[in-house]
């Protein structure tokens, strides 16, 4: 083969691969979720993500380094800014309230959050996103961290480990297989357990990620 016609295959090839990457993009609405840690929101996310066979085009998921709702929202904001060409449809910031702080500055933040090609939406879990986790096997309305440990770390060491013995927050491998065999029961017992709180008068525990996952699953009913 000459030089002049391996030019020209690699180009064709070049020319066919930058196409395919266009059109990956599928008809339903372009979406950010940006989350806090590196580690287990993430990992279940995209793995949700892949479950309900929804394009990597349409749907990103960005995790911020630093866990504060506030620094969570601001990354948001920034990448939105970031993508004016091709703004988002719907950017959601997956947000523990643990013990933040600066949790209700961050709900106020979003709540005020003006685009008119983007919106912004808080999906909260209290304690903590584990809490999601451990309803794909088990419903409780428990309240957690009343003794000496954190929130988070008394659902971790009580309750979730009693069904996922060996947990650890960097391991990716356990959640296809947790969201294959229980993502409905997890979204029926977030449901159950978020009007039981509301009817209680309390946030603790609750989780909006049911939300996020009616939304995703309706997406490609979308056009």
């Amino acid at each position: 083969m000459g030089t002049d016609d391996l030019f020209h295959k690699r180009k064709a090839t070049k020319v066919t691969q930058l196409q395919r990457a266009k059109e990956s993009r599928k008809p339903y609405d372009k979406v950010l979720i940006v989350c806090e840690g590196e580690k287990t929101e993430p990992h279940y996310l995209t793995a949700l993500r892949d479950y309900l066979k929804l394009s990597q085009a349409n749907i990103k998921i960005d995790p911020n380094s630093d866990s504060s709702p506030t620094s969570v929202v601001k990354y948001a904001k920034d990448l939105i800014r970031d993508s004016p060409k091709d703004p988002y449809d719907h950017v959601f910031c997956v947000i523990d309230r643990d013990r933040h702080t600066d949790f209700d500055t961050a709900m106020a933040q979003i709540d005020g959050y003006k685009n008119k090609d983007t919106k912004l939406h808080a999906i909260v879990s209290n304690p903590c996103f584990e809490f999601w986790i451990l309803l794909h096997y088990n419903y409780t309305t428990k309240l957690f961290g009343v003794g000496g440990d954190s929130p988070c770390e008394d659902l971790i060491k009580n309750d979730l480990k009693v069904f996922i013995n060996d947990y650890a927050k960097g391991d990716k491998t356990i959640m296809p297989p947790i969201i294959a065999s229980g993502l409905g029961m997890a979204v029926a017992n977030a449901k159950r357990a978020n009007v039981t709180a509301k009817r209680n008068g309390t946030d603790n525990p609750t989780t909006q990620m049911d939300e996020l996952v009616d939304y995703l699953k309706g997406l490609k009913g979308k056009k």
